[in-house]
């Protein structure tokens, strides 16, 4: 059986209100190890040069923006289901972290954001004697 889908024909452009763009929280993980904590978040088809990440009395907070697709030159839009939305997203960290040694890197739409253990924080042994 085949199963054919029609897609309608719009005689005008769909209007678009940049302003109404929808903020969300991203999909995050956070995985904590011996030496450094690490958080990925989900940001797809957001471009890296429209993330921001700050780091601030323990909290790191995770901002960017996905914009729309582009219409092609003299296009019509058929269908639209992908729209502009912002990302914002905050995480607590509960261990002193090396600033200078935090990292963040944005690939296939994952932002990996690595978070140095300062060594205070990490676990030290201590001899019995």
């Amino acid at each position: 059986m085949l199963i054919r889908f029609e897609v309608p024909s719009f005689a005008t452009e769909v209007p678009q209100a940049p302003s109404l763009r929808p903020v969300v929280a991203p999909n995050t993980d956070v995985l904590e190890g011996e030496k450094e904590t690490v958080v990925l978040m989900e940001m797809p088809s957001v471009d890296k040069a429209a993330v921001k990440v700050s780091f601030e009395r323990g909290i790191l907070t995770v901002s960017g923006e996905r914009k729309p697709l582009e219409l092609p030159e003299k296009g019509r839009i058929l269908l639209r289901e992908q729209s502009a939305i912002g990302y914002r997203r905050t995480v607590r960290v509960h261990h002193p972290v090396d600033v200078g040694s935090l990292t963040a890197t944005l690939e296939n739409g994952v932002l990996r954001i690595v978070l140095p253990k300062a060594e205070i924080a990490k676990p030290h042994v201590i001899e019995v004697r």
